[in-house]
């Protein structure tokens, strides 16, 4: 994943990472090609995969991560909760909340 680029075309995709596992295509230009690779083995446990996906728009690539790194479903509010102590040890909270 480390060789991807922003701006990619599917076949350079393709070239460094081999065939997807799986492919969808929504629709409005959108594509995405689904990885599964293998964790680090580790004596005595399966093994495990982590999916990982290519999002492809007109084409070229636009994101690509992790599954869930990216999901446009999930809502973009962020919280920080702020823990403050005065001098008399009263302690405060103070939640901010912000949308990108």
């Amino acid at each position: 994943m480390n060789l991807l680029s922003i701006g990619m075309t599917k076949q350079e995709v393709i070239k460094i990472l081999g065939a997807p596992s799986s492919t969808a295509a929504p629709g409005e230009g959108v594509e995405y090609l689904r990885y599964k690779f293998p964790e680090a083995k580790r004596a005595f446990v399966p093994r495990r995969y982590t999916e990982y996906f290519v999002r492809l728009k007109n084409g070229a690539v636009d994101q690509y991560g992790k599954m869930g790194d990216f999901d446009s479903t999930k809502d973009k509010t962020v919280n920080i909760n702020v823990k403050a102590e005065t001098s008399s040890t009263i302690t405060t909270t103070s939640t901010i909340t912000t949308k990108p």
